[in-house]
């Protein structure tokens, strides 16, 4: 190993620890873990209702499959229902009470019939004798799973945990060494800035990947035992895209970390840029990191019907390109912000009464 190859080391193996031991970073792993936290919550409630669907089909007279539902449909009267399906785990009766053609009072007998094939709820609404209305109520399936990650990890996961959590971990890389008066000590040692800046690049990234890959993995396992399966679909697709933000906005909050001592002032600065991109014209929009990003998800939620204009528009790619179009745009804009890192790190003067 040569001489420069053993200085990068040393760098980096005390730039890791000190990325994954931070004692102002714990906020980090709250912010990777919190969609973990809710899935977590959304699988035991998803357990329970699954228990109380068993529990319905256990109390009916049939034992009941999706296909004794089949010949069920508006107008079939009370007494071919239960002779179908037999009697229902609950059947409640009540009157409603409604205004007629010709403003008089008519009363109409109600009945209520809940059934469970084991995985789906059937609620059935008899008016008068026949069916009226029959809703379906199943338990989650892999696809409505995979919408449910997909809305939360672009929406929320890259967008803000992902972003905020680049932020607290690269912009302290030298910032931190500044506030704990001891960024002199690696410009006084015979090792150029440069090798200490892809150092703790490297470092930085390392425990980003490591925290959000982590985070998102556990997610996609988690909501994949939901629907009884080990994982969710795309879970390559995924890591790799939560691993390019890393790369993208450690790049850009390491930069941001040399050239500003508030961290507030770049954190909005490019949070409002990356919210702006959908209406940005198409050359401002590929000095964004989120631009690449969105092109790289495997699951398109603008398509969805009944989304939220709004929603769809900050979710959507309107200009598609190819997914290796993509990554490279993406590598390239970081290793031009980290070039820029490199020069602005040579000129660096330390002082110390600045902070």
């Amino acid at each position: 190993m040569t001489p420069g190859a053993r200085q990068w080391l040393a760098v980096f193996r005390r730039e890791v620890r000190k990325a994954f031991l931070a004692r102002r970073g714990w906020w980090i792993y709250l912010l990777a873990l919190a969609p973990f936290l809710l899935f977590f919550a959304y699988s035991v409630q998803t357990h329970i209702e699954a228990g109380q669907r068993q529990a319905w089909a256990a109390e009916q007279s049939k034992h009941l499959a999706p296909s004794d539902f089949d010949g069920i449909h508006r107008g079939t009267s009370a007494a071919e229902l239960e002779a179908a399906l037999g009697q229902p785990a609950r059947k409640e009766r009540f009157v409603r009470r409604r205004r007629g053609s010709h403003d008089e009072i008519v009363f109409n007998d109600v009945y209520w019939y809940r059934y469970s094939d084991g995985s789906t709820l059937y609620d059935i609404s008899v008016v008068n004798g026949a069916v009226t209305r029959i809703q379906r109520r199943p338990g989650p399936s892999l696809g409505d799973v995979g919408v449910l990650f997909a809305n939360v990890f672009e929406f929320f996961y890259l967008r803000l945990a992902v972003f905020f959590g680049c932020l607290g971990i690269f912009m302290n890389l030298f910032r931190g060494e500044l506030l704990n008066k001891s960024l002199h000590f690696y410009f006084l040692a015979p090792v150029p800035r440069a090798r200490v800046l892809s150092a703790k690049f490297a470092a930085g990234l390392a425990a980003a990947v490591v925290v959000f890959g982590g985070s998102a993995w556990l997610q996609m396992f988690l909501l994949g035992r939901v629907v009884g399966a080990g994982g969710l679909e795309h879970t390559a697709a995924y890591l790799g895209v939560t691993a390019l933000a890393c790369v993208g906005y450690g790049a850009v909050f390491l930069a941001a970390g040399l050239l500003f001592r508030n961290p507030i002032v770049p954190a909005v600065a490019l949070l409002l840029w990356e919210s702006a991109v959908p209406f940005l014209p198409a050359l401002l929009k590929k000095i964004s990191v989120i631009y690449y990003l969105m092109q790289l998800c495997p699951v398109n939620l603008a398509a969805a019907p009944g989304t939220p204009a709004l929603y769809a528009l900050l979710v959507s790619a309107p200009d598609a390109i190819r997914p290796v179009t993509a990554i490279a745009g993406l590598l390239v804009l970081a290793a031009l912000v980290l070039w820029i890192s490199t020069r602005l790190v040579r000129r660096m003067e330390i002082d110390y009464t600045a902070e």
